[in-house]
């Protein structure tokens, strides 16, 4: 398995919302450092690699959100060092603020050069309240959109599609544009996290055929193909490709604040490795997890991880317990 980036990740920052599908089932407080020991380490870190093995793109994120008294050193850092989507910032589960207070939050986006935000909207305003896991926060989000309109920030809309919000996207997408949202994108949510106890609100293609014209048309263009289809085409096939991602810890940081970066790098190469070489192979969980008349549109990484999920399961059921490398609530891959 060739590894194609080495990412650093610190939750650092709680998050104020409680959504149902968030893939680090993120607990409301910091499981990660500081952010200044974690800034430091990642410098460290990335330095040396750019020494050691410069042809290893690395990176550094924060977490569960970015609504931290550091960000706009965050974004200075992710500028520095060049990082990818150093102008993008997810918005999502903010502590409520005043008019006044967004209107200074995104004065200083602007100033740091952020030109994109995302946010994320479930539904019309009760749905996607209780989906958030707070009162007010579709309200607060409209709010958030209007301020950076009005800073000149764009914003794109993230709108996931399960079957219970399908019958409420019309009036969400009129409610949305007449905020001046520019550009609204569609999704089917994976189940990483939370998102495991919804996989019965996985649409049916039948499903996504009735949706209206402007959802198809701003669906994500992953290609997405029901289960059934993904089993059918012969196109099931073992990754060559990973990302790997350090989610820092106080207690791994002990540990990996004395190691050189090369030798971080290569324990988690072989965490994976480790990993996947306990997983049967695609076409063996096709045949033993495989749903052959499934009609619900998966993308195929999301399709595999589920059956890699039930795989556990049975393993522990077995009285076997594996390191789950899928899992990003603590230093995980994503096999391209």
């Amino acid at each position: 398995m060739k590894t194609v980036s080495f990412w650093i990740e610190n939750y650092c920052v709680p998050c104020s919302a409680h959504c149902r599908h968030c893939l680090l089932s993120s607990c409301g407080k910091a499981t990660g450092v500081d952010y200044e020991t974690g800034e430091r380490f990642a410098d460290r870190v990335m330095t040396e690699l750019a020494q050691k093995r410069p042809e290893l793109p690395t990176g550094y994120f924060i977490g569960y959100c970015m609504d931290t008294p550091k960000l706009r050193q965050y974004l200075k850092f992710r500028r520095e060092h060049h990082l990818p989507g150093a102008g993008f910032l997810q918005m999502n589960g903010f502590a409520f603020r005043s008019d006044e207070e967004l209107t200074a939050l995104m004065a200083d986006l602007a100033e740091e050069q952020v030109e994109l935000l995302d946010l994320t909207f479930y539904g019309t305003e009760a749905y996607h309240d209780r989906f958030a896991g707070r009162p007010g926060d579709q309200a607060f989000l409209l709010r958030m959109l209007d301020a950076a309109n009005r800073a000149g920030i764009s914003v794109s809309v993230s709108i996931p599609i399960i079957r219970e919000n399908m019958g409420q996207l019309s009036e969400l997408r009129s409610l949305l544009d007449a905020h001046g949202a520019e550009r609204c994108i569609y999704f089917l949510p994976n189940s990483k996290g939370r998102g495991k106890m919804m996989q019965d609100q996985r649409i049916t293609l039948q499903e996504f055929e009735a949706l209206p014209d402007f959802v198809r048309t701003n669906f994500i263009k992953t290609p997405n193909r029901t289960e059934a289809e993904w089993i059918r085409s012969g196109e099931l096939s073992e990754s060559g490709k990973r990302t790997l991602t350090l989610v820092l810890t106080p207690e791994n940081l002990v540990r990996y604040g004395k190691m050189p970066a090369e030798e971080i790098v290569r324990e988690l190469e072989d965490a994976d490795d480790r990993f996947a070489e306990k997983l049967p192979s695609v076409q063996t969980l096709a045949e033993h997890y495989g749903r052959p008349d499934n009609e619900q549109l998966y993308r195929l990484r999301d399709l595999l991880l589920e059956w890699r999920q039930k795989y556990l399961e049975d393993l522990r059921k077995n009285g076997e317990d594996l390191y789950d490398m899928q899992d990003e609530s603590h230093s995980f891959s994503i096999y391209l």
